[in-house]
């Protein structure tokens, strides 16, 4: 959802995948001849940067960045037992500050469009365990990008991001699930860098404590795991990321298929990357 750059053409630990939204019913699919609304809105703050070894680097570093996603998902009317098909796209809205070694750059700009165009919803028959496999979701370089600025909306290159959600309700006031997944990125044309490929997994252990209140404990896990090249050489060490989190989220639950959100994700191990706090607000209803 946004970059930072440091000057060497280096993406500066930065991942096109959006870490840290799936914890809410992540093997559950926008259902057959629905059309449903996802807002996702993110405050992320962080002072700290770390090098390759998970250890501050030495120089000063401030980052306030707001993000508020768009998606929408349409259901298609075919089913196949209890199977079925959705197509949808993500469109996010980027507001950054960032200041490095007492350099300042801030953006305001549309990001990088999500393509969703296929994602197979299936569950049981009980209907107590859910999964959404989308193969060929794909992140495209339509936003806002400057490769002479800190401070971007959008990465400039293409990343292909197959990802598998699942959600098993063991009762009725528990709900167990995760999210896996992958990008997979070309090359920027801009600087002739392209980032390794990285693996992300994301999870949520709730509790309903009533029939419109849930709370949990949700985070992520995220590594790098091929090198950074820049003009088809290894980049420094490899410049490979790394990045956890863990917090409280807190569900309320409107009507049937209409919810919002609340959690914290505070960062920790992180390597090559920003170290901070997440704040999110997340909502859904059908239209």
């Amino acid at each position: 959802m946004l970059a930072w750059s440091n000057g060497q053409a280096a993406e500066n630990g930065n991942i096109s995948w959006p870490i840290g939204v799936n914890t809410v019913l992540n093997g559950v699919a926008t259902q057959p001849g629905e059309t449903r609304l996802y807002n996702y809105t993110l405050f992320y703050s962080a002072d700290r940067l770390n090098d390759s070894a998970g250890d501050k680097v030495g120089f000063d570093v401030e980052a306030n960045i707001f993000v508020n996603a768009l998606r929408l998902d349409r259901g298609w009317t075919r089913t196949w037992g209890n199977t079925h098909l959705v197509s949808g796209f993500v469109l996010p809205v980027v507001d950054a500050s960032i200041e490095i070694a007492g350099q300042k750059s801030t953006t305001t700009a549309v990001g990088n469009i999500s393509l969703k165009p296929l994602i197979i919803g299936t569950h049981n028959d009980s209907k107590t365990f859910f999964q959404q496999i989308a193969p060929l979701d794909l992140d495209i370089p339509s936003g806002s990008y400057d490769s002479g600025r800190a401070a971007n909306a959008a990465v400039n290159y293409y990343s292909w991001q197959p990802n598998y959600g699942w959600t098993w309700l063991p009762s009725p006031r528990v709900e167990i699930g995760g999210t896996l997944s992958a990008a997979i990125n070309s090359k920027n044309d801009d600087t002739d860098y392209r980032s390794g490929w990285t693996l992300h997994y994301e999870q949520l252990l709730a509790y309903s404590i009533t029939d419109k209140v849930q709370v949990g404990l949700q985070g992520f896990y995220f590594k790098q795991m091929s090198d950074d090249e820049l003009s088809g050489d290894t980049y420094l060490d490899g410049y490979r990321v790394q990045g956890a989190a863990l917090g409280p989220q807190v569900r309320y639950t409107f009507s049937p298929g209409v919810a919002a959100v609340v959690k914290y994700q505070r960062e920790f191990a992180s390597k090559n990357r920003s170290e901070g706090d997440r704040f999110w607000l997340q909502f859904t209803f059908p239209l």
